[in-house]
């Protein structure tokens, strides 16, 4: 499914946004950017005071660049905010009157560096899609621009299919994305807290992380992702000293049975010659060694009395 075609799918056509006292009349601002939210022709552009719009609490991307976002404020500061952020209002009823206020739904970064920028007002499209809608649109806004880190990314879809009864194929669909993609990033969140922290910071990569989620052991886990920040590991460095560990586990002997070895102490005293046990004391294998013609001999007399 095309991602903006899903969008527009949410996006209902309506009439504009009737006037409240406190909004500016109708702006015409430059030729946004292109957004992942798709807005018709005849929505009506409105300039509302900055410290009205509150943030997105939907918003699953954590981290913003700080010097970014200066970069964004200086050019803010020339030319101000060149593309509208989309809100949706919120009424309520106070002592003196009706309360208006704006939710946040696409453009944290922006409202961020307005914020930096000391502007006091900024250009808004105003909409008013369920709860569903705001959370859908935060997180395509952010994906589609490729801003998410892959952690922040599977809170997201992790956040859609919890609170919104959704599948994975349901969140694949919305987001544009195969179901294998959601899967993966989803798994993250399988790993340890400090391993998480490790993703979200870019100390170790999603290729790294992959490879953690294939060790059973969270101590483990935690301890080799240490070692790749430590050594500065490559993905293919991980994966390989990842080999070894396992590979040496199956090398390592298997604990041994206290009364398993007097038997074989008591057998040998009997015979006299080495012997061995392979199994366990339910089933298994004793092996009697000898070492010539004779020794067999006297093996065979001794057995058999």
């Amino acid at each position: 499914m095309a991602l903006g075609r899903g969008l527009e799918s949410l996006i209902p056509q309506k009439k504009k946004e009737e006037e409240s006292s406190t909004e500016s009349q109708p702006a015409r601002v430059s030729a946004p950017a292109k957004s992942a939210v798709t807005t018709a022709k005849s929505d009506s552009i409105f300039y509302i005071e900055l410290e009205k719009i509150k943030p997105n609490p939907y918003q699953p991307r954590k981290e913003f660049d700080q010097t970014e976002l200066a970069g964004l404020a200086e050019s803010m500061k020339q030319y101000g905010m060149l593309q509208p952020l989309l809100v949706s209002k919120m009424e309520t009823t106070v002592s003196t009157g009706t309360k208006v206020e704006y939710q946040l739904i696409a453009g944290e970064r922006r409202l961020k560096a307005a914020g930096l920028a000391g502007l006091r007002q900024v250009p808004v499209i105003i909409k008013n899609p369920n709860e569903t809608a705001k959370l859908e649109w935060a997180l395509v806004e952010n994906v589609q621009r490729q801003n998410l880190s892959p952690l922040e990314e599977a809170l997201a879809y992790e956040r859609l299919m919890k609170e919104f009864n959704m599948t994975q194929m349901q969140v694949a669909q919305k987001v544009g994305k195969s179901r294998e993609v959601v899967a993966n990033r989803v798994r993250l969140l399988d790993l340890p807290y400090e391993v998480q922290r490790n993703i979200s910071e870019g100390k170790i990569t999603e290729g790294h992380a992959k490879l953690l989620l294939g060790v059973k052991n969270q101590e483990r886990q935690r301890y080799l992702a240490e070692e790749a920040i430590k050594k500065d590991m490559s993905v293919r460095e991980l994966e390989d000293l990842v080999k070894q560990e396992e590979s040496y586990k199956t090398k390592l002997p298997r604990p041994i049975d206290p009364e398993l070895e007097g038997y074989k102490k008591t057998i040998q005293d009997a015979i006299g010659t080495p012997v061995s046990f392979s199994g366990s004391r339910a089933k298994g294998k004793l092996a009697i060694s000898f070492y010539s013609q004779e020794d067999l001999d006297r093996l065979i007399k001794r057995l058999t009395g």
